[in-house]
């Protein structure tokens, strides 16, 4: 009877703490929309650090170069939108040249693109209190589309 007795005290406590753990893969930094001219732009989202409800997860990642799979095609010289689900506290948005990143705070969530055809690789960095990401996005600008 003893046995049975603990045998159940140890089933609920094993379902209890079950019920609270949780997998690190729901950790991540907020949702991210880049927009332009009408069109979701693919992105990746690189190395980030994020803390939530007493539970981190750190991610590391190849380099921006490294990272990206697509090339969005866009034309020059339009404004590209970055929309946040939670808005971060810092955004810095620079392009990627010669293995490294020059990047640049941004007042609102909007970049102009060059106003002439190439290919860029933006990389774009979020802090919020809860931790940091980094995204990089392949852009090829193009002409006018008639």
């Amino acid at each position: 009877m003893r046995v049975r007795k603990y045998l159940c005290v140890f089933a609920v406590l094993c379902f209890l703490t079950g019920c609270g753990v949780t997998d690190r893969e729901d950790l991540k930094p907020p949702d991210l929309t880049i927009s332009a001219g009408g069109q979701d732009l693919s992105y990746t989202l690189g190395t980030f650090t994020w803390t939530e409800n007493k539970r981190s997860v750190a991610s590391e990642s190849l380099t921006p170069p490294d990272l990206v799979d697509v090339t969005n095609e866009v034309e020059e010289g339009t404004t590209v939108s970055i929309d946040f689900s939670k808005e971060p506290d810092v955004l810095k948005v620079g392009v990627w040249e010669d293995d490294d990143e020059v990047l640049k705070q941004i007042a609102g969530n909007t970049i102009t693109l060059p106003d002439e055809k190439g290919d860029f690789l933006y990389v774009i960095r979020a802090e919020w209190s809860e931790g940091d990401a980094l995204y990089a996005l392949s852009i090829k600008t193009v002409g006018a589309r008639p």
